[in-house]
């Protein structure tokens, strides 16, 4: 029990440390956060145009300078460009770019007020530009996300997997794996991301007609880059832990014994070598779940696809208030993952070095 409630407030802890962190870029202004400048009409008049503006006030006649509450420039800019005799509208520039502590903590309890108060944020499509709440479309953004993250991941296991195994049963190929991980270790996700893109264009190019979806084109979401890339990129870092663990325990005595009785070296290798590095597969998913994660925002950023990875790396939306609860939701899939590595490491692991049974 205190061990689930030390999990329990560890996971709180993270989810609070990320919205924090998911806000620090509110720390950083380029503008004024309590002036804006108008542009008048020959017939407009600014002392009325304030009135209009609850809370400002007028700072310079000549230019168009109005105070406004602290905090609150974008949305009086907004007010003010509905106002009949007002050209432009538009925030101060500062003279050079500051950081803000208080605008930081303006910033975020507003956020959080606005949570209280059933508000979680709002973003614009960057397809057809309607203002679209984050709770109404974060089930959307999470399905197309693990439409391909959670096959890719689970390919990545699979195919670590065999590959581990295969290079401990036959040396040569052992060698041709060991040098192609040590390869792919060095290459960067965005790397291998545009490799697979070029493919899908000199195909299309060379076969005269479209092979694959490279970006995501409407409700049309490219499955096979993103899918290739969190399978390959995690499945390079378990083969390696996988293939140093098999290693270790071919040379365990119960394996000698084993192969004394007369088993071969696959049938020890798969009846009790396999069961006693669950928990070495089991300590790296972890690991390769971030990577997972990390390659999978990635592919979506690079392929324009509107998932939860799509959505943080994505430049249009780096000043919206809904990037806290997108970085919350991509934490929490993270964490069900890790919770659910635990149960598996709790109840399948055995204990290495288990004699081999006749």
């Amino acid at each position: 029990m205190k061990s689930t409630i030390r999990w329990l407030l560890l996971g709180v802890f993270t989810l609070v440390c990320i919205f924090f962190l998911s806000n620090i870029r509110n720390a950083f202004l380029s503008t004024q956060p309590d002036q804006i400048r108008v542009t008048l009409g020959p017939d407009a008049n600014i002392h009325k145009i304030s009135d209009q503006l609850p809370g400002s006030r007028v700072l310079n006649d000549k230019t168009g300078l109005l105070s406004v509450p602290y905090g609150e420039s974008w949305d009086y800019v907004s007010k003010a460009l509905t106002i009949k005799g007002i050209y432009r509208a538009s925030t101060v520039p500062l003279e050079r770019p500051i950081i803000s502590w208080r605008y930081y903590g303006y910033s975020v309890k507003d956020q959080i007020q606005g949570f209280f108060q059933g508000d979680f944020g709002k973003f614009r499509s960057p397809y057809n530009r309607n203002e679209l709440s984050v709770i109404g479309e974060l089930p959307h953004m999470l399905l197309r996300t693990c439409t391909y993250f959670i096959p890719g991941l689970l390919l990545a296991i699979v195919l670590s997997m065999l590959t581990a195994m295969s290079a401990s049963l036959w040396r040569r190929l052992g060698l041709v794996l060991d040098g192609a991980q040590a390869l792919l270790v060095g290459l960067p996700d965005f790397f291998l991301i545009v490799l697979i893109q070029l493919g899908a264009i000199y195909a299309t190019k060379f076969l005269g007609h479209y092979v694959l979806l490279i970006v995501q084109v409407g409700d049309k979401t490219p499955f096979l880059i993103p899918f290739l890339t969190i399978a390959l990129i995690p499945s390079v870092t378990i083969y390696g832990t996988m293939r140093v663990a098999i290693a270790r325990e071919l040379g365990q005595d119960y394996v000698l014994t084993a192969q004394a009785k007369g088993l071969t070296r696959s049938e020890v290798l798969i009846s009790h070598v396999l069961r006693n590095v669950m928990l070495d597969l089991l300590s790296i998913l972890p690991k390769a779940t971030t990577l997972a994660l990390a390659s999978m925002a990635v592919a979506e950023a690079i392929c324009g696809i509107f998932g939860l990875g799509g959505f943080i790396t994505s430049p249009a939306m780096q000043s919206v208030t809904s990037m806290s609860v997108i970085c919350m939701s991509l934490v929490l899939l993270a964490m069900a993952f890790h919770v659910l590595y635990a149960l598996l490491r709790k109840k399948f692991v055995v204990r290495t070095g288990e004699v081999a049974s006749q």
